[in-house]
């Protein structure tokens, strides 16, 4: 599909999204996940894959499909965050979420303390983000930069409207470097497979996980802070603070590497959300492609 088609479905849903009630474009959101079941043979196969490895013979069939569709209408849920949040004021934006623990991050930037947060694709991720900068300011994250050049201007452009700064993956450890040098927070999702990085353990098989994020907290002392928005329900967030990762007080084990504990601490608290509400894991993903063959 050409880059003007995407552009102009992406603006006709746009139009869409802004005149039609809120409880009609649920129930679209929720009729278009079921389709995609039937319809994305592809993704769906590499859900129940992903279930297999995490669960195994631990959920039944019926368990593992009610996940593959919460999955499904998250995701769908999320691409609408990802498009009416490009033209909602901050007020409205506020009043999807409830921020839990928010102590954690006054905390930390009441003691002037560099702020990594991490998080992964999972409930809100989409809202998580825009509601970070516009709460706490300046705020760079690191993103993909999206194929098609005409909806990643409109992303770009809707990001700066949130205090967000965007820092592509291909200049990731420089542009992060960058941010906490010039007192900026910075935010990445861990979550996805990499190239590089460490090995973790991620429910029990070996992945890679990026570690650039333990990397900097080192180097410039910044404590950790996961996040996640869970999504209660149609546009009713919480998102939840996790309890910090502080290098400074990490008793490390010296007889291994100090990046490495630090990665897998971070893949600990996201494999531990997951376990916690399966349902909203972006599990159309190939986490495990390193290791095991899809």
């Amino acid at each position: 599909m050409s880059d003007f088609i995407q552009y102009i479905i992406y603006k006709f849903l746009t139009f869409l999204f802004r005149i039609i009630p809120d409880f009609c474009i649920k129930y679209f959101l929720i009729l278009i996940a079921h389709l995609a079941i039937y319809l994305d043979g592809k993704h769906k196969k590499i859900v129940l894959k992903n279930l297999d490895i995490v669960f195994g013979d631990s959920l039944s069939k019926k368990e593992k499909s009610d996940i593959l569709y919460e999955s499904y209408k998250t995701l769908l849920f999320n691409m609408y965050e990802f498009i009416e949040n490009q033209y909602l004021s901050k007020e409205d934006m506020f009043k999807k979420v409830v921020l839990e623990n928010d102590e954690i991050i006054t905390n930390a930037i009441n003691n002037k303390r560099d702020i990594i947060f991490v998080t992964a694709h999972y409930g809100g991720w989409e809202l998580a983000i825009p509601y970070l900068g516009l709460k706490y300011g300046n705020l760079s994250v690191v993103s993909r930069k999206l194929n098609n050049q005409m909806i990643h201007k409109i992303f770009v452009e809707a990001r700066n409207k949130n205090n967000i700064e965007l820092i592509s993956k291909e200049e990731a450890a420089r542009g992060m470097v960058k941010a906490l040098r010039n007192h900026r927070y910075i935010a990445v999702a861990i979550d996805q497979s990499t190239h590089d990085g460490v090995e973790v353990d991620f429910f029990d098989t070996k992945v890679l996980a990026t570690d650039s994020t333990s990397r900097l907290a080192i180097k410039f002392d910044a404590v950790i802070i996961p996040i996640f928005a869970v999504m209660i329900d149609f546009k009713k967030y919480v998102i939840k603070v996790v309890e910090p990762i502080d290098i400074l007080k990490i008793n490390f084990d010296d007889q291994r590497d100090k990046v490495s504990q630090l990665t897998q601490l971070q893949s600990d608290v996201v494999q531990k959300q997951i376990k916690e509400l399966p349902q909203q894991w972006f599990w159309q993903h190939r986490r495990w492609k390193n290791s095991i063959d899809y």
